[in-house]
């Protein structure tokens, strides 16, 4: 199993848009990941404010190559790409080995 875990600085006190946002699209990334993989959303209790964390939980790594190139491939997701109005203003991908769980 690994975690992938998409960190963003959101703008200031927009932290809540981008949560709103990740929510809309729940039910489109459960459908095209498929109902093994958990998602969720996490935001700070501490460290940098606006922060905003998503994470999914998926078999491999090859799972997630093949969810990434699922999602990119979606119009709406270009389209909201190319809008450009999302208020992130940075943000990182990172990938652990989910060693245990309990």
């Amino acid at each position: 199993m690994i975690v992938v875990r998409f960190v963003f600085q959101a703008k200031s006190g927009k932290a809540n848009d981008v949560v709103e946002g990740f929510k809309q699209g729940m039910e489109r990334m459960q459908h095209l990941a498929g109902s093994n993989t958990k998602v969720r959303i996490l935001t700070d209790l501490s460290g940098p404010f606006d922060t905003v964390v998503q994470e999914l939980e998926l078999e491999s790594l090859a799972a997630w190559e093949e969810l990434r190139g699922k999602i990119f491939s979606e119009p709406e997701f270009q389209e909201q790409q190319e809008m450009g109005d999302i208020p992130i203003e940075s943000g990182r991908t990172e990938f652990y080995t989910l060693e245990a769980s309990f």
